[in-house]
């Protein structure tokens, strides 16, 4: 039945929407009027002023200043915050217009950036105390809107993930005309896109022949098979390499900014990485949103909307079963395909536990962190598979070693250059190659104390910290002063030693062969960036555990991205792309790679799904 189903809720995640992407989502908000609280009257009463409250963010310590006059809230600011933009950023914009505009604290929070969202709510109601409010008046459910959400609609392509991969998709959809439909289950987009590292593999003889960096496709290709073991599919991986660059000339394109320097990207294996000036992944979900900013006429995103099964005509896709925020079904009907980019499921331990038989890790259970953002849970796995899909490469896992202990974040990272730092576990001895396989280094740390290592930088590659930020834009003045994320720092490696408990004598010696061996060329753990020495201090530190990042097992794809079946056929009306796929990363994928996978992978699933080839 067509129409739409009233609910009492308000979602600020598609009011964001509207300032991000501009898509028409045909959701209306009733007439206000009928909402206004019965408590209106006692709002007023307060004691005009500035008020400043502090809360607890995802980050840490967050800032917020209030401004009230005798009537209402007029100003709230969002002052100092170490929330991870993309994420907790979303909230800092739009919770605040929202309190300021109804003159209420009852809001939704931000699916996805519950702690920021609480943590603001927190610290304004907090302020209003101060100013002698009455705060049942500002708190009564009577202030909660009424909502409208559509139970079907229809779209020549719809694309289940908002991430990396849908998002190039939805972009390359509406590049061939298509109108589409993106639901995302989260309340912001951008998936595990929007807190990478920002690094992007390709090749690229502008930036690399002028350092003195030979490469090419071929070397690309035979680098990303031989780092996978061998695992991946050739023609899977061929396709990937060899789209690269004009993938990352198609972001720059749409106002994506890099480095103009190539770095050798953490678990990349070779100098062909490209940095984004942007924060993590900022940039690319940035470059996307303004694309679709521009395509209103073709482009609708629904978040906080999840897809829960697809719609089959005997073999044939024919859209999604997905449920809006309070429960409510919507049928999603796709004219010429529905593409499939949810991510892996390395945020679910109850199928990482199942899929780890590979042998090469202990355990995958609860203990072990993940990196990925909450919503990357797997949900495309079970939709495909019911649907016929064949799952190839479910027990490649791999886990990356630069996570904060128990959180499992990225965040607090300097540099993801590996030349640019040595590790050390909790005895000061180093224990690996840092420029190696992250599987390698992942089971070394296990094999360490604690299970955990530090990384330590000195003053010749961190020369100005009043300067310098970490990748998500904190400056490195607050993060070294507060010790956030675990930084300790140290004038000598004899005080920075004790800072971090480790013998002095082990972590100088340390330090000395790692020295000589830079001047020898030779190296005791086969590092082959030796290109910087770590002679002068101050020294720095920075403790790192590793955790479950990428699975990359999925879909079984060909290289239009169509999904097979068990029997290697096309499934008609259904693609697959981002990690989600599987078949191109093989046992292990290289530092830098999956950008370039959700980029590539995802341009071609929009472009195939559009034209329904």
């Amino acid at each position: 039945m067509k129409g739409t189903k009233k609910i009492i809720s308000f979602i600020l995640a598609f009011a964001m929407l509207f300032t991000l992407a501009s898509c028409n989502t045909n959701i209306n908000d009733t007439d206000e009027g009928q909402n206004e609280s019965m408590d209106k009257a006692v709002k007023g009463n307060l004691v005009a002023g500035t008020y400043n409250s502090e809360s607890q963010g995802m980050g840490g310590k967050m800032n917020v200043e209030v401004t009230v006059d005798e009537n209402q809230i007029t100003d709230i600011k969002v002052l100092n915050n170490y929330e991870t933009p993309s994420v907790g950023t979303v909230p800092i914009k739009e919770l605040p217009k929202e309190i300021i505009e109804r003159q209420t604290l009852t809001v939704d929070t931000i699916t996805g950036a519950t702690l920021t969202s609480n943590a603001i709510l927190s610290a304004v109601e907090d302020c209003l105390k101060q100013a002698g409010a009455n705060l049942d008046a500002y708190k009564s459910e009577n202030d909660r809107l009424v909502k409208e959400y559509p139970d079907e609609l229809t779209a020549d392509v719809i694309i289940v993930g908002g991430g990396g991969a849908g998002l190039s998709a939805a972009v390359a959809a509406t590049d061939e005309g298509a109108s589409v439909i993106v639901i995302e289950k989260m309340g912001i987009l951008g998936g595990n896109t929007a807190v990478c590292g920002g690094i992007y593999n390709t090749p690229d003889p502008e930036l690399q022949e002028p350092a003195g960096i030979e490469d090419s496709v071929e070397l690309y290709v035979k680098q990303t098979l031989e780092g996978g073991d061998n695992l991946g599919n050739p023609e899977l991986v061929q396709t990937l390499c060899e789209n690269a660059y004009d993938g990352l000339k198609w972001l720059e394109g749409m106002g994506m900014k890099f480095e103009d320097k190539i770095i050798q990207g953490a678990g990349s294996l070779y100098p062909r990485t490209h940095q984004s000036v942007d924060p993590l992944g900022t940039g690319f979900i940035n470059a996307y949103m303004k694309t679709l900013d521009e395509r209103t006429d073709k482009c609708k995103i629904l978040t906080d909307t999840k897809g829960e099964e697809l719609i089959l005509d005997g073999d044939k896709v024919l859209g999604v079963k997905a449920l809006n925020k309070d429960g409510s079904d919507l049928i999603l009907h796709a004219n010429n395909g529905v593409i499939l980019s949810t991510g892996g499921f390395a945020g679910n331990v109850e199928l990482r536990q199942k899929y780890n038989t590979s042998g090469k890790w202990e355990d995958l259970g609860p203990d072990v962190p993940t990196t990925n953002m909450p919503g990357v849970t797997g949900d495309g796995i079970e939709m495909s598979s019911k649907a016929g899909a064949d799952l190839i490469d479910m027990d490649l896992i791999q886990l990356l070693y630069l996570s904060i202990p128990k959180s499992g974040a990225l965040t607090g990272v300097y540099d993801l250059g590996a030349e640019n730092t040595i590790f050390v576990n909790e005895e000061g001895n180093r224990f690996v190659r840092e420029d190696g396989r992250r599987d390698v280094i992942c089971k070394a740390i296990f094999e360490q104390p604690e299970g955990l290592m530090y990384m330590i930088h000195s003053a010749d590659v961190l020369p100005d910290p009043e300067n310098a930020e970490t990748l998500e834009g904190v400056p490195m003045s607050d993060v070294l002063e507060n010790h956030l994320y675990g930084w300790q720092s140290g004038e000598t490696l004899d005080e920075l030693a004790e800072n971090i408990s480790v013998p002095a004598e082990n972590l100088k010696a340390s330090v000395d062969k790692y020295n000589a061996a830079v001047d020898a060329g030779k190296d005791e753990f086969g590092r082959e960036l030796l290109t910087k020495k770590f002679e002068n201090g101050p020294w720095y530190a920075l403790p790192r555990v590793p955790a479950v990042h990428h699975t990359m097992g999925g879909v079984r794809i060909d290289t239009n991205c169509h999904a097979l079946n068990k029997d290697g056929e096309v499934i008609e009306g259904l693609y697959a792309a981002g990690e989600l796929a599987g078949g191109i990363h093989g046992g292990n994928r290289l530092g830098g790679n999956a950008v370039v996978d959700t980029v590539v992978f995802g341009r071609i699933a929009g472009t195939s799904a559009a034209k329904a080839e």
